[in-house]
C-alpha cells in the first residue's frame, strides 16, 4: 500500500476494525507494516507504538521502538518506549539503558524512573542508579508526580539493599503525594461493594464447550502474577494479561440497567470471548490476570459458567506492605497509598469471596503465595490437576511467543522462585506501626 494520507488513514481504520473484532494478530500486524513501510514519521511511530501496546504486541512493538530510538535519539518518547518494551519481554539491560536514556533526555518521564527500579535487584549501595534515584528524590525542579515516581523508584531500591527504615520514610511520603493526587474515594469503593453483596442473582447463559477461560483474582501483590506467569507457560494457556474487558462491560450494562437481560448478556458475552480468544494459536485455555475481577464472580459465572476461578492469597501484612511499596498506574489501585484503605479493601476481598462461594458454582481453586514459593512444584501439579492440564511446566511450543509482564513483578516472576518476600513485614513493623495494628497476622 502506498503511504499517502489517505491510504494510511484506510489502514487505520482497518487495523481498529480488527482490533474490535479480536483480530489481534491481523490488527497489530497491520499497523506493523505499516509503520515500516511509510517514510519516517515521528506521529506515525507513536501512534503505531501506542496501538501496539495497547493490544499487547510488545514483540511486535519492541523492534519499531528500538528503530526509532535510533533514528530521533534525542526524542525521549521513543527511548521510553524501548525501555517499557524491553522490560515487559524481560530484556533487562536493554530496558535500563534506554530508560536511562529517556531520564537524562527528559527527567519529568515519571513511568521510566520507576521501569528503571525494576530492571534488577539492587545489591551495591553505591549503585549509580541508586545515586540517580537519590538526586531525583531531591530535586527542587521535578514536578510532584514525578518526585512521586521517583519517591516509589528509591524506596524499592532501599527495599532490595535491606534498608527499612529509610525506605518506610521515603515510601510514607511518596504515599502522601500519591494519594493527593488519587481520585479513588473510599466511600465509592464500600458502595461498589455493598452492591455488589445485594446483586440478584444474574441469568446463567449456557457455556460454550469450546472456550474455557481462567480468572486469576485476588488483591494485588498477592501472587496473581506469579500464578499466571506459571500457567502461561503451559502450551495449553493463552495468558493475556491484566483485561479491563470484564469491569468496563459490568459497568456498561449496570448503566444501562440490563445486568438482568439475557440478550444483553449475550452480546456482551460474545466480544469478551472474542476478545480473549483472538485469532492466534487456538488453546484450550485462555487467562484473564486482573486481579480485581473479584468484584464481578457472578457476572463471570452468568458470562461463563465453566470459567475456572485461582483465588490468590497471602498474608495481610505481607500483602499490604507490598501493595502500599508500589505505585499504580490504574485509577481503581487508588487505595494502595494508605494502610486503612488497602485493610478495607482486604477485608472486602474476603467478604466479597465468602459471598461468591456461596452463591455460585464456579470452579475455584485457592493458592497461597506463601505455600507456592516453598513448594512450587506441588503447587503447579494442585494447578494441572484443577485444570485437567498433564503439567504446569514450561511450555512445549517453540512457536509461543516470549512472555510479557508489565507488573511490579516484572523482574521477580523471571527469577527462580525463591521465598525472601515472606515475612517481609517483620523489618518494617518498628517504622510502621499500622502493619500491626491494622492487620491480622
Amino acid at each position: 500500500m502506498s503511504a499517502t494520507p489517505a491510504n494510511r488513514e484506510a489502514a487505520w481504520a482497518a487495523a481498529n476494525r480488527l482490533r474490535e473484532d479480536g483480530r489481534i494478530e491481523a490488527a497489530t500486524a497491520a499497523v506493523a507494516s505499516l509503520c515500516e513501510s511509510a517514510p519516517p514519521d515521528r506521529t506515525i511511530a507513536l501512534a503505531a507504538l501506542g496501538f501496539l501496546k495497547e493490544c499487547g504486541a510488545y514483540d511486535r512493538a519492541l523492534p519499531i521502538a528500538r528503530s526509532t530510538h535510533l533514528q530521533w535519539p534525542a526524542d525521549a518518547r521513543f527511548a521510553a518506549y524501548a525501555g517499557e518494551l524491553a522490560l515487559a519481554l524481560g530484556e533487562f539491560e536493554e530496558a535500563a539503558a534506554a530508560l536511562r536514556a529517556a531520564i537524562d533526555l527528559d527527567p519529568a518521564q515519571g513511568p521510566s524512573w520507576l521501569r528503571l527500579a525494576h530492571c534488577k535487584r539492587y545489591t551495591q549501595s553505591d549503585d549509580p542508579d541508586l545515586q540517580r534515584f537519590r538526586q531525583g528524590w531531591a530535586s527542587a525542579t521535578l514536578d510532584t508526580l514525578t518526585r512521586t515516581c521517583v519517591g516509589f523508584a528509591l524506596g524499592k531500591a532501599l527495599d532490595d539493599l535491606g534498608d527499612a527504615a529509610q525506605a518506610a520514610r521515603v515510601l510514607t511520603e511518596a504515599n502522601a503525594a500519591a494519594r493527593e493526587s488519587s481520585t479513588w474515594r473510599i466511600r465509592d469503593w464500600q458502595d461498589a461493594v455493598e452492591a455488589r453483596l445485594r446483586t440478584a442473582p444474574l441469568p446463567a447463559l449456557e457455556a460454550d464447550d469450546h472456550f474455557a477461560p481462567i480468572f486469576v483474582v485476588g488483591l494485588p501483590r498477592s501472587g496473581t502474577t506469579l500464578v499466571a506467569t506459571a500457567l502461561g507457560r503451559h502450551a495449553e494457556v493463552r495468558d493475556r494479561g491484566e483485561l479491563d474487558w470484564i469491569p468496563a462491560l459490568h459497568a456498561l450494562l449496570h448503566e444501562q440497567g440490563r445486568l438482568h437481560d439475557r440478550r444483553a448478556l449475550v452480546a456482551i458475552t460474545a466480544v469478551i470471548r472474542a476478545q480473549m480468544r483472538r485469532d492466534d494459536a487456538p488453546a484450550r485455555f485462555y487467562l484473564d490476570k486482573n486481579p480485581l475481577n473479584f468484584r464481578h464472580l457472578d457476572f463471570i459465572a452468568a458470562c461463563f459458567p465453566n470459567a475456572k476461578i485461582v483465588y490468590c492469597r497471602r498474608g495481610a501484612r505481607d500483602t499490604a506492605l507490598s501493595i502500599w511499596m508500589q505505585h499504580f498506574a490504574h485509577a481503581d489501585l487508588g487505595f494502595a497509598y494508605d494502610f486503612r484503605t488497602i485493610a478495607t479493601v482486604q477485608n472486602d476481598c474476603a467478604a466479597l469471596m465468602t459471598h461468591w462461594r456461596s452463591r455460585l458454582t464456579l470452579a475455584t481453586i485457592e493458592v497461597d503465595y506463601e505455600d507456592f514459593v516453598a513448594h512450587p512444584a506441588r503447587q503447579k501439579q494442585r494447578l494441572a490437576a484443577f485444570l485437567g492440564l498433564p503439567d504446569v511446566a514450561e511450555s512445549g511450543d517453540a512457536e509461543k511467543k516470549p512472555q510479557v509482564v508489565t507488573t511490579a513483578s516484572v523482574w521477580q516472576v523471571r527469577q527462580p522462585v525463591y521465598a525472601h518476600a515472606v515475612e517481609r513485614w517483620r523489618r518494617y513493623a518498628p517504622y510502621l506501626p499500622e502493619l500491626t495494628t491494622l492487620f491480622a497476622p
